[in-house]
Order: structure tokens, then C-alpha cells, then sequence
């Protein structure tokens, strides 16, 4: 029995103990046109390595797939695209949440031990107004970013036309078991649950 519990809290402990190490990060990622990244991971002290391309290479399977004829998807209702707009907008308007949001990230970057960070971006909804409400969150946002030691982060509005285009590429430490505990802290709080909830509604 003795040997038993010993087994069981090893196998409790023991993915604890792996997510409590340190992993290195160097990432680059683009979306001008489209969209594409490097990741390249180093865990274990180095023991471990990895990377990553996005999107993944295709595989045989995955290009007969694409080359077979696809059904055409029933054009979505403007009203419901509206409608998912209008939540979004009202997520935004919820001074609550933005303000978990700010802290969000101020803890995520206290979390990422960032060594280098550079971020270009340029974004627009295609409508002055909603443009101007996304960047009420966004500019704080990109200001908290700018002031980190060893960043460079530039975030353009475009209020003529809907545009989403990035370029980042840095290397960050973090630890996974903290940075597990700021996302459930995050997900869990209240402004955030009533964001899903408004989100997931229909009504605005």
C-alpha cells in the first residue's frame, strides 16, 4: 500500500515539477498577405528542442484532400455577422474587462522574462467608430508593451479600410505552471465571464 501512494503522488508531483521548468522561446511571425511563423523551443535545460512552422507543412493526405472539389458553405446572414460585431463592440465597451485585460497582459509579461521583443502591426475594422473603439483598448495596450526594457513595438491605426498586418520576432523564458495559473485566473474572473457570456448571447 505504502508503494502504491509513493507511486501515485510521483506521478501527481511529477508534472508539476515538468511545468515548473523553464522553457525558452524564440519566435518570428508575419501576416502581410499571409500568414506565417517560426517557433523554436528549447526545455529541460536544452535537453529538449523543437520547432515549429505555420502553417504546418502538408502532409499527401492533406493536399488530395485539398484537391478534391469542395461544397460550397451557405453565405452567412449579414444580420448574424452584425450581430457578432455588436458583441464584440459591447465586450469592448465593458470598462471592467479592459481593465482585467491590461492586467492580463501586465502579468503575462511579468511572466515571459521577455530578452527581445519586436512587434509591427497596422490594423482597421473598415469603420472609423469601431476602428477608434478597438484602439481605445489596443493603445494602452501597445503603450504597456513599448515600455518593456527590451522591446520595440509600433501599432498603427488604419481608419480607411479593414486591415490586419503584423510582423513580431523576439525570445522570451517563461515558465509554463505560471503562465497556466495567469490564463485560469483570467478565464475564471468575473469580467471575463461576463464577457463569454456576451459574447456567446445574441443580444448586444
Amino acid at each position: 500500500m505504502g508503494v502504491t501512494l509513493a507511486l501515485v503522488a510521483a506521478l501527481l508531483v511529477l508534472p508539476v515539477l515538468l511545468l515548473a521548468v523553464p522553457v525558452s522561446i524564440a519566435f518570428r511571425f508575419e501576416r502581410i498577405g499571409a500568414f506565417s511563423g517560426r517557433i523554436a523551443v528549447r526545455w529541460l535545460f536544452g535537453l529538449a528542442r523543437f520547432r515549429f512552422r505555420l502553417p504546418a507543412e502538408p502532409s499527401a493526405k492533406r493536399e488530395r484532400e485539398a484537391r478534391k472539389p469542395r461544397k460550397k458553405k451557405a453565405p452567412r446572414q449579414r444580420s448574424q455577422r452584425r450581430g457578432g460585431s455588436r458583441n464584440v463592440l459591447a465586450v469592448i465597451r465593458q470598462a471592467p474587462f479592459r481593465r482585467r485585460v491590461y492586467r492580463l497582459l501586465r502579468d503575462l509579461l511579468d511572466c515571459a522574462h521577455v530578452h527581445e521583443l519586436a512587434l509591427r502591426a497596422r490594423l482597421g475594422l473598415g469603420d472609423p467608430a469601431d476602428t477608434g473603439r478597438l484602439w481605445a483598448v489596443l493603445g494602452p495596450l501597445g503603450a504597456l508593451a513599448a515600455g518593456l526594457r527590451n522591446a520595440q513595438v509600433r501599432i498603427e491605426p488604419e481608419f480607411i479600410e479593414p486591415v490586419l498586418e503584423f510582423e513580431a520576432e523576439g525570445r522570451m523564458r517563461l515558465i509554463p505552471l505560471q503562465l497556466i495559473a495567469v490564463a485560469v485566473a483570467f478565464a475564471l474572473s468575473p469580467p471575463s465571464i461576463r464577457a463569454w457570456w456576451t459574447l456567446g448571447s445574441g443580444d448586444g
